[in-house]
């Protein structure tokens, strides 16, 4: 901060303010001289010189202050020193003045100088600092506008990502419950394919398969004619040959479309009559590990077992290129536990990742096999074995209702 008692520095620039006070500060020297003569007399003629030439040191440099020494020596030696008005020095005595006079304007002139050249350091060194705090405060000021910008646009930011979030949630949800309502349908879908294939295979069983019955039964009496031409003999043969091939064809599709053991004596029956056929018909070992003791599960989880059973010896008849499988059915407390592993080719990484996320299969697919384990909120596994695939399902021994579990437990490993 400046000190008041210090008088301000000019800068050097300003070359005619200097000059001019200079000028102005020797004539003011002078006529101080003159109002002090009465009091000062023949002493101290150069005094005023000493204040004009401080002054002006201070204020305007050392050549302004030289003027200003001249001017005022120059008038105080002309009007006050004796012989007065007269411009030679006649006295020893005044010699001396002069010469101390010079000594120390010199003096004042120099420390003057000095000072003035440290305080216009001072004065930059505040102008600066004055200035860096203002760019400070203004640098400050916009970085608290430019806080406050931010903090609005945050606010206004998170509003706008809370409502996108709230719509998200809401459409999750939207689609949460197209999916529950898609999967319940595909459910029925399968339910209601089942219900069919029950119906199907009781009309073949009821009707084709009576009707063949009826031809064989009409073809065995058409060989009891003892006046029938022996050249019938071959073609009733051939005849009831194909009611009996026809025949056993209705009857293997009626009990592959639902075989009547699974309702008549459970899923071990079932399975075991299903597996012996398999092996027949594919020329696949199939090892059959079912208890001959087991207590029936519920009428939907019979179902489902024996539809995985039935899909996932195809499955390995279609694609594995095994020579053997392994049929696993068992019960605890948990529940019941199917598992079909054969030793074929097995199932690649990428496969496992695709049927993980396949949706796209209807019937008793991996899909259709996925959805009716979910809706009995069991659980479904797909594993390579390296060689072969194995698939594990566990359907629980209580089935809960829809509102107790909330969805299905599926996985592929």
């Amino acid at each position: 901060m400046r000190n008041p008692a210090v008088p301000t520095p000019i800068a050097d620039q300003r070359f005619i303010h200097r000059y001019a006070i200079a000028v102005i500060t020797g004539i003011c020297a002078i006529v101080l001289r003159w109002l002090l003569d009465p009091v000062l007399g023949h002493v101290a003629f150069y005094v005023t010189i000493y204040i004009a030439v401080a002054y002006t040191a201070l204020l305007c440099g050392s050549a302004p202050a030289i003027v200003s020494g001249v001017i005022g020596f120059t008038g105080v030696f002309y009007w006050f020193v004796d012989p007065r008005r007269a411009s030679l020095l006649v006295n020893r005595n005044e010699i001396h003045g002069v010469v101390a006079c010079f000594l120390v304007s010199a003096a004042l002139i120099f420390l003057g100088a000095t000072n003035r050249r440290k305080q216009m350091r001072l004065n930059d060194s505040i102008l600066a600092l004055t200035r860096e705090a203002a760019d400070r405060r203004h640098a400050e000021d916009e970085l608290r506008q430019a806080h406050d910008e931010l903090e609005r646009r945050v606010v206004e930011r998170t509003a706008a990502l809370s409502k996108t979030l709230a719509l998200l949630e809401s459409e999750i949800e939207v689609r949460k419950q197209a999916e529950t309502r898609l999967r319940h349908l595909s459910v029925r879908l399968m339910t209601l394919q089942d219900e069919e294939r029950r119906r199907i295979a009781r009309d073949l069983h009821d009707t084709a398969g009576q009707t063949l019955a009826a031809i064989k039964m009409s073809v065995a009496l058409i060989k009891q004619i003892k006046d029938a031409p022996a050249a019938l003999e071959p073609l009733l043969d051939d005849l009831n040959a194909l009611a009996d091939e026809a025949l056993q064809e209705v009857r293997t599709t009626s009990y592959l479309l639902h075989p009547p053991l699974l309702d008549e004596a459970g899923i071990a029956s079932a399975a075991r009559w299903f597996v012996e056929g398999f092996a027949r018909r594919s020329g696949i070992k199939v090892h059959c590990d079912i208890p001959d003791r087991m207590d029936r599960p519920p009428r939907d989880c019979e179902l489902v077992l024996f539809r995985i059973l039935q899909e996932g010896l195809t499955n390995v008849h279609r694609h594995s290129a095994a020579t053997m499988a392994h049929i696993k059915l068992s019960r605890d407390t948990e529940g019941f536990h199917l598992q079909i592993r054969d030793d074929g080719k097995g199932i690649s990484e990428d496969d496992l990742r695709r049927l993980e996320g396949s949706n796209n299969k209807s019937g008793v697919g991996i899909s259709g096999m996925r959805e009716r384990v979910g809706e009995l909120h069991g659980t479904f596994e797909i594993s390579a074995l390296h060689p072969g695939t194995a698939i594990r399902v566990s359907l629980p021994a209580t089935i809960p209702s829809n509102n107790d579990v909330p969805g299905q437990s599926v996985t592929v490993a």
